[in-house]
């Protein structure tokens, strides 16, 4: 008996937009049948690519298709009321981006929403199939370094942006353990936005896992930097090496190790249509998987708003960051608001001293 073919629309026709249908195309389980975005000739564009349709709002493809996946390629200010409706609308699994939503009330209304139509979700973080991470992690969890005691995570360009990458690699690495508590400090200056949500101009935070282990990360902070891919354990440490590999030193290893990591053999894209199929019992970016990692991401914004240690579960619904600027608490010292992923009309990049 032939296996079924999915259905895919795509919401959001930007560069992930094309991303996923390329990826979707490419599968013989899957066809892309249809596309919608606010700009109509985004969506057209990219649905005569694939022969499909275009829709210039998304609740009318959700309506008129029989649609078994729907890929959410959007901003993030938009993707938690475009995953609820697609909850509803009958599909089997929705596929969204990074960062999971804009504030932790959203990520729970997605996850309320897919669970009560017992619809699969996964978000986007792609580099927990990186053959390296993959490895690292197998590595880490086997007991090549001990216990961990320490990892190390450095980057820029905003929490949303970035960040959330960064720490989910962080928690991939270490097995995905529960975050205890969460220290963190942040600056915001100047009037910054990313994909018209505020962002950050730098922070910095201290994550405490269950077990114990501490995790470091820190954005757009000035140089020198520490380098943010290493894990340190009671009997040894793990770090990327140059060209793929990984570098690993223990109490059995005569100096440094060079570890090669063998392939992955499968995708984000693979993975979900084994996870509709019953092949595998959940993915890797499974939305509850995914929204610790928004979690995280958010305490940092309420540790400053509380001005103390944050103890999860979080309980605020809306982004403490929202709540810091509006409330004034964090006023903007140097005006001029620009976006630093998908700038406003008119938009000029104001300068901060150094």
């Amino acid at each position: 008996m032939a296996e079924p073919v999915y259905r895919v629309g795509i919401v959001g026709c930007g560069g992930m937009g094309r991303s996923h249908a390329r990826n979707w195309a490419a599968h013989p389980r899957t066809e892309v049948v249809a596309t919608a975005d606010v700009n109509y000739d985004a969506a057209k564009a990219l649905a005569d690519e694939y022969s499909a349709r275009a829709y210039g709002d998304y609740r009318e493809m959700l309506q008129k298709e029989e649609l078994d996946i729907v890929s959410v390629t959007t901003w993030q200010n938009v993707r938690a009321e475009i995953t609820v409706a697609a909850a509803a609308s009958g599909v089997k699994g929705i596929l969204g981006e990074k960062p999971m939503a804009a504030s932790m009330g959203e990520t729970w209304d997605m996850l309320e929403a897919c669970e009560k139509h017992h619809v699969k979700l996964a978000i986007g973080h792609q580099r927990r199939f990186d053959p390296r991470n993959v490895e690292k992690r197998r590595l880490i969890l086997d007991g090549a370094i001990g216990r961990p005691t320490a990892v190390l995570r450095r980057d820029g360009h905003g929490l949303l942006n970035r960040g959330t990458h960064e720490i989910d690699e962080m928690r991939f690495w270490l097995g995905d353990p529960k975050p205890l508590w969460l220290i963190g400090q942040v600056s915001r200056k100047t009037d910054r936005w990313e994909r018209r949500v505020r962002a950050e101009d730098l922070c910095a935070c201290i994550i405490c896992f269950e077990g114990g282990t501490r995790g470091t990360y820190e954005s757009d902070l000035p140089e020198p930097g520490l380098n943010g891919h290493v894990v340190y354990g009671e009997d040894g440490i793990i770090k990327r090496g140059p060209d793929g590999t990984l570098l690993l030193l223990n109490s059995k290893t005569n100096g440094w190790q060079t570890i090669t990591p063998p392939p992955v053999g499968t995708n984000q894209f693979q993975e979900f249509i084994d996870w509709l199929d019953g092949k595998v019992e959940t993915h890797r970016n499974e939305g509850r998987v995914a929204a610790v990692t928004m979690e995280i991401l958010m305490a940092i914004y309420e540790s400053v708003l509380i001005q103390d240690v944050v103890k999860f579960p979080l309980t605020r619904r809306e982004n403490p960051l929202d709540v810091l600027v509006e409330s004034r608490r964090l006023p903007v010292e140097i005006p001029g608001r620009y976006d630093i992923r998908a700038p406003f009309p008119g938009q000029k990049v104001p300068e901060r001293p150094a």
